[in-house]
């Protein structure tokens, strides 16, 4: 297990972290299903270089469970910045807020709301709240289906309000004892126009160093079929994580 470990953190710290800044959010991740009582983690990732110019790019992550017996809540807080030089050019933020309850057997109903501030994809702000249904299909897998209402806010501060239908599907694979691969994928058509749509594939290898620890290697890609001014359809990002977990 040593020797795995020396391995996947050497191979951890040569992979770049490119300035992701998420605002995906990939709720299975972490997540302490079944379990009762209150639940605190924390995750960070840094990526920087030495050079004619210096950069700098730190993402920080907070995330509080309280589950009971037929309810489990949980809140993300994310904070990323982006330095050239020692000057901070740009930085982002995150919220979530989402309520799951248990339904009928495998089937869940979920509420949740969004906040985003996100200068690295080029849009100011992104409201939004919605409502669906999760469903358990097996000990890995997980889908998810409902609708969301979206407001967001481009750099010139002008607004466009969507409502989307919202699907999601999630699957964890063991590569090892104490490594997994897992994959989530979303795809969010406007209700009015399906030609108008957001999809993401997100995709981690995590390494589980003890029960409080892990590391995990992450890459996705955000597509938007109609993106705010002066923004590309498609966004990429890699980025090495460390998360420790209080409980």
């Amino acid at each position: 297990m040593l020797q795995q470990l020396n391995k996947f953190f050497f191979i951890s710290l040569l992979l770049p972290s490119f300035a992701i800044s998420q605002t995906i959010v990939n709720i299975e991740e972490l997540r302490n299903e079944g379990k009762e009582g209150f639940f605190a983690g924390l995750g960070f990732s840094l990526n920087a270089s030495r050079g004619n110019r210096d950069r700098d790019f730190y993402s920080f992550d907070l995330r509080f469970d309280y589950n009971l017996d037929d309810v489990e809540n949980f809140m993300i807080l994310r904070k990323s910045e982006r330095k050239i030089n020692q000057n901070v050019t740009d930085i982002s933020q995150l919220i979530h807020i989402r309520s799951v309850f248990e339904t009928y057997n495998q089937y869940n109903t979920e509420f949740f709301i969004q906040s985003a501030k996100n200068p690295f994809r080029l849009f100011r702000e992104r409201n939004l709240f919605g409502t669906g249904l999760r469903m358990i299909i097996d000990d890995q897998m997980r889908f998810g289906a409902g609708v969301i209402y979206e407001e967001e806010t481009d750099l010139d501060d002008f607004v466009t309000n969507t409502t989307r239908l919202s699907t999601y599907f999630h699957d964890n694979f063991a590569v090892a004892e104490n490594i997994n691969f897992n994959t989530t994928i979303y795809y969010q058509p406007g209700v009015t126009d399906f030609s108008d749509y957001k999809a993401s594939f997100l995709m981690a290898f995590n390494f589980l160093v003890n029960k409080k620890f892990s590391i995990s290697l992450q890459y996705d890609i955000a597509y938007d079929s109609d993106p705010i001014t002066n923004a590309v359809e498609d966004d990429q990002g890699l980025s090495t994580k460390f998360s420790y977990s209080f409980n």
